[in-house]
This record gives C-alpha cells, structure tokens and sequence, in this order.
C-alpha cells in the first residue's frame, strides 16, 4: 500500500471564514470527514483519524472559531453557519462527487443534520454519531428563546451574559487544575481515564474562543437538531456511552427511532468524549459502514 500522507491546507466557507482542513491517507480510498464538537478541536478524536487512515481517505476540520481555523468572517456561529462550513470543507475534498461516510461528535452531530436539511444526503454514504444525540444545545425553559418577541430578546440576552461570564470563569479556573480535573473527569470523561485525555479535554475547552464557544451554544438555544433526522436515507450508526452526562440514553434512542436506517450500539462504561476514549469501538463503527456502503477495500487487510 503506498505510504500515507498528510496534507494540511485551508478551505474558505461561503462568507470567507477560514477553516484549517487535514487529509490523511491515499487516493482512492474511501472518503471519510469527521466533524468534532463545540468547545473541542480536531485534537479530540486522538488516535481516530491516523487508525482510520490505514484504509480510508481522512478529513478532519476546525470548526469557526475552533483550534486553528479562524473567527466567523461574518460573526455568525449559528447552525446554518456550522452547516455552510461543512458543505465547503465537502466540495473541496470531494473528487467527482464520490460518497463520504460522516463521522460526528456530539454538536458535530447537530451540524451533519443541518448540512442534510439544506443539501440534502446525496453526498453522504452513511453517518456514525459518536457521543452524540444530534440535539442543539438546551437549557429547562430557553426553548421559547427562539422566538423574536422581546421576551426572546431578553431570554436570549441573559443567556448570552450567564454563558460569558461562566465561560470566563471557567477560563480562570486553570489556576486549579485538580478542580478542573475533577470537573472534566465527571462531565466528559471517564472516572479513570489517563491524565492526557483529561489534559487534553480541559485544553481544549479553555482554549476555544470565548466568543465562538457562547454564541454557538446561544444560536442553538431551543433548537431540535434531530428535526432533519427522517430526511437522512443513508445507514446510520449511534454510539452511545452509558456514563455520557451530556447525551442521554433517550436522546440516543430517540434519534434512532426518527432515523429510517439507524441502529443503537451501547458502549459500557463509555463517556462523552467516545473517540478518545473508546479510539476501537468508533473505528469499528466507521468501518463497518464504509464496508457496508462501499465494499470492502484491499487496505483492510
């Protein structure tokens, strides 16, 4: 098999934001695009994309304002901006309109079904979800913030105050790390997870821009990301963790159930951050499909 490489370049989205785009892999492989969560960068699928690369073309991007891609050129960070974004990274990577298997990430999950609302899914072979229910962002009671009353007005503009200044104390808080590796360890990852999965959750999050990390969850507010899920013809694979704090067991079924084509697989013990600390069971999933949808491949091997 020819030797892999890795090809760092940029892609712009339709209002000119840059985003910072890697392929691995070799030509004429399956197409394979990951597409991480918020507060994240593509440093959280760990060992994901080099294990698929033995046989698959990889595509990972930063979402706008995430790790090295840029701020919004436009200051949106809404769902339709998210889902312009991955539709760009797609017509760049894309050779003769060849089929890509999506890999998603908690939000990643909520953007892959937007982009499938305003493109369609002709492009897509299948989808996994990987520590994700494919929901936007909620809080109790915020949903009626959708609207464009006063009310939803103010509902959103608290939000926006309350999300900033506990962003900003969140960002302070790494003046105690064993707090915040207490706080990580409970919300994203396993009780005993290695300290540099941890490390690298915590950097992460901190380091993601404050304005892109409080204006993409107040532009989700109130969403229901899996409103496109019955338009997704393609298989789909749901990998849920039964210790993930931010997904619950019924948003991961519920998204199955509207699914046409979806199936559950449980992960025990399992977490949020799935392809970092399960890199085998999300792999696994992924190529399942590619081989499902485009026969198995000599690299495979």
């Amino acid at each position: 098999m020819p030797a892999q490489e890795t090809r760092p370049t940029d892609v712009r989205s339709p209002d000119g934001t840059r985003l910072s785009v890697t392929t691995r892999g070799t030509a004429h492989t399956p197409l394979v695009v990951l597409v991480h969560g918020m507060g994240m960068s593509t440093s959280s699928w760990g060992e994901v994309p080099e294990r698929l690369a033995g046989s698959c073309r990889v595509v990972t991007y930063g979402l706008r304002g995430h790790g090295d891609s840029d701020p919004a050129r436009d200051g949106s960070y809404g769902l339709d901006a998210h889902a312009a974004d991955l539709a760009a990274v797609l017509a760049a990577v894309r050779t003769d309109g060849e089929p890509v298997t999506a890999l998603a990430h908690s939000f990643g999950g909520a953007i892959v079904l937007r982009y499938v609302a305003r493109d369609g899914d002709d492009a897509l072979s299948g989808i996994v979800f990987a520590g994700s229910g494919a929901s936007a962002v909620t809080v109790p009671g915020v949903p009626a913030a959708r609207g464009a009353g006063l009310l939803a007005r103010v509902l959103r503009g608290c939000w926006l105050g309350v999300a900033g200044a506990a962003f900003v104390l969140a960002r302070r808080l790494r003046r105690w790390p064993r707090l915040t590796d207490r706080l990580t360890r409970w919300y994203a990852v396993a009780p005993g997870a290695p300290e540099h999965q941890v490390a690298l959750v915590r950097r992460d999050f901190l380091a993601t821009r404050p304005r892109a990390m409080v204006r993409t969850v107040l532009a989700s507010l109130g969403n229901d990301g899996q409103q496109p899920a019955p338009e997704v013809s393609a298989p789909v694979t749901v990998v849920h963790g039964s210790h993930d704090r931010e997904v619950s067991r019924a948003d991961a079924e519920r998204l199955v159930e509207r699914t046409p084509r979806a199936e559950l697989v449980e992960v025990p013990d399992g977490s949020h951050m799935l392809p970092l600390t399960h890199p085998d069971v999300v792999v696994g999933a992924v190529l399942a499909l590619v081989r499902r949808t485009a026969g198995p491949h000599p690299a495979d091997a």
